[in-house]
């Protein structure tokens, strides 16, 4: 019997050492970003870093502080670890409630100051059907892809102009989900937390709609060879990075890459984005914002028809690191218009000063004045105040 217990007990040691062996093989195959989701998840589960969403809420708004996240890694745009939270920003409330901005910050342990350099995105989603459901209005359902918004590296805060919002009605359902950056910092050993904050307007407002539109600069690839950039038979064809998170379909149903490998030197891309912003009639944009990665030197939203520029972004980024220094935002009550039979396309500068690798996103959320929703809302009020 004790020689059994004593096999036993190696047999036990055996299988545990080549399950731990095999593990760490596994791990250490899975990309980056990867090895960031599991990671997280595994220090958050034995919360050996702090797990927990904190949210305050009050008249004026909701703020959210997101769990540790571990930065021990150089991570490039869309590889670092993340946070995630399905939240309700309307709890209980009989009145829609307005969003009239969003802001999003990052905060290394042991300081109180936003720092850009570990912000690579926090995205703001609405859950489609719940969304137009609770707002009585489901015509609107599987009508557009359901983003509010992006804040990213070089942006963290818009603001609508005054009058405007979204429109957030009672036990409406969002998802955050706030991911971390590092392009500079190789021995890297520290905590972060992000906090993201909604404003509303006072209660009982009634605001003019916005209805936000995500117009994505796409890329077409080699379909023989996609991820390999020597074997490109069209050297203008780019090299995706992730087609199966970030690919999207041009207006012929073909699928296109959103995100790719930045070329060394000056490039210049453009895609036509009439097809995206569906525009039923004139409308008038009154806020943008653009989510862009580093060497983005300038973002057009570019009328094809007047031949002339809507509007351009000029972006600034730090000489002595990689990334965004600043992605302005534009916010107007007067607005910008767009005209229903003109075609609009999307034009990115880059340059890029480094052999080393580089990559690129480039959309632009614009917020349109939504007067669909505005005359629906109006006769809701109207309803309601005739039963009353």
């Amino acid at each position: 019997m004790k020689r059994i217990r004593i096999f036993s007990v190696k047999g036990m040691l055996i299988l545990l050492m080549t399950g731990l062996v095999v593990v760490a093989i596994g791990y250490h195959s899975l990309s980056n970003r990867h090895q960031a989701i599991v990671k997280t998840k595994l220090l958050h589960a034995f919360r050996i870093i702090d797990p927990d969403w904190e949210i305050r809420r009050n008249d004026a708004g909701v703020v959210l502080e997101s769990p540790d996240l571990l930065v021990d890694n150089i991570y490039q745009s869309m590889d670092g670890p993340q946070a995630m939270l399905n939240l309700d920003l309307n709890p209980d409330a009989a009145a829609v409630k307005w969003i009239t901005g969003f802001k999003a910050e990052v905060y290394r342990e042991g300081t109180n100051v936003h720092n850009n350099d570990f912000l690579c995105h926090t995205n703001i989603d609405f859950f489609d059907p719940i969304h137009y459901k609770n707002l009585n209005f489901p015509q609107r359902i599987n009508a557009q892809y359901p983003r509010l918004g992006t804040l990213s590296n070089g942006i963290n805060d818009l603001q609508f102009p005054q009058g405007y919002g979204f429109p957030v009605a009672a036990n409406d359902k969002f998802i955050v989900a706030s991911r971390t950056l590092n392009h500079n910092i190789e021995d890297a050993f520290f905590k972060v937390k992000h906090r993201i904050s909604f404003e509303f307007a006072p209660p009982q407002s009634h605001l003019k709609p916005l209805v936000p539109r995500a117009l994505v600069l796409l890329q077409d690839y080699d379909r023989e060879n996609p991820y390999n950039p020597n074997k490109k038979k069209d050297p203008s064809l780019c090299t995706p990075i992730d087609l199966k998170n970030h690919s999207f379909l041009n207006k012929e149903g073909e699928k296109l890459s959103a995100h790719w490998i930045l070329p060394e030197g000056n490039h210049r891309y453009e895609f036509d984005v009439t097809y995206q912003l569906e525009l039923k009639e004139d409308t008038t944009i009154h806020a943008m914002a653009a989510h862009l990665h580093p060497h983005a030197q300038s973002f057009t939203l570019y009328d094809i028809t007047e031949e002339t520029a809507v509007y351009t972004f000029e972006c600034e980024n730090y000489n002595n690191k990689i990334g965004l220094k600043k992605v302005p935002v534009y916010a107007s009550e007067e607005g910008l218009t767009l005209y229903a039979d003109h075609s609009y396309k999307l034009i990115l500068e880059t340059k890029n000063p480094s052999e080393g690798f580089s990559d690129m996103m480039a959309v632009l959320f614009v917020y349109l004045y939504d007067r669909e929703m505005d005359d629906h809302l109006r006769s809701q009020r109207s309803l309601t105040s005739v039963l009353d």
